[in-house]
């Protein structure tokens, strides 16, 4: 098993150096410091002169329940990802167990991404749906072509649009078997911006 290991990664190395991999992957993840240093300075005027997060999140949950919250949470990351996940981190530093509800977000986000890999794979089926979708994210299925597991990486740990990267996956048909262990990245994605914004707010 090790040399078999070595052997993929060996090879892997290769077709990252002939393909660009590293260069791509490089600038994304100067991205995703951007990204980190961008939404926490977000918060923090948002905060200060705005209006008071913990206030906010009070009054969020006044209307609507912490399972209503989280469920809606949970169709955002299945369907475009229209709730960005830090504002629920943030929440979560308000409820009684922080650490516990930090985690449960990060499962339910890996399972809606694996639920989306499937509608992905649905909407391959669908010719009509198909062309119009590859149509909207010609650039991302390009990448998906030519990095596979990066481009799945990045957008569980930027704010790359995941629900679509996740189903655009599925409609290329990438294996299950491999999108099912590089989508774990998402949990870091989670502790890293728990680890953060629970210490800031």
């Amino acid at each position: 098993m090790p040399k078999r290991i070595s052997i993929f990664l060996k090879a892997y190395h290769q077709l990252l150096l002939r393909t660009g991999g590293y260069t791509f992957l490089r600038s994304n993840l100067l991205k995703l410091g951007a990204s980190i240093l961008i939404i926490i300075g977000l918060f923090y005027l948002i905060d200060g002169f705005i209006i008071n997060i913990d206030n906010a999140m009070a009054w969020v949950t006044q209307i609507l329940s912490p399972a209503g919250l989280i469920s809606l949470f949970f169709f955002s990351e299945v369907s475009f990802g229209f709730i960005t996940p830090e504002l629920l981190i943030v929440w979560a530093d308000e409820t009684l167990k922080p650490n516990w509800m930090l985690a449960l977000l990060a499962t339910l986000s890996y399972t809606a991404g694996i639920v989306s890999y499937f509608i992905g794979r649905f909407w391959s089926t669908r010719k009509i749906v198909r062309e119009r979708i590859l149509e909207r994210n010609a650039t991302t299925m390009d990448q998906l072509r030519s990095f596979g597991g990066l481009i799945i990486i990045l957008a569980a740990l930027t704010p790359l649009p995941y629900p679509i990267v996740c189903q655009l996956s599925g409609m290329n048909k990438y294996p299950f078997k491999y999108f099912v262990w590089i989508t774990l990245v998402r949990f870091l994605r989670f502790g890293l911006y728990g680890a953060l914004l629970f210490s800031a707010f």
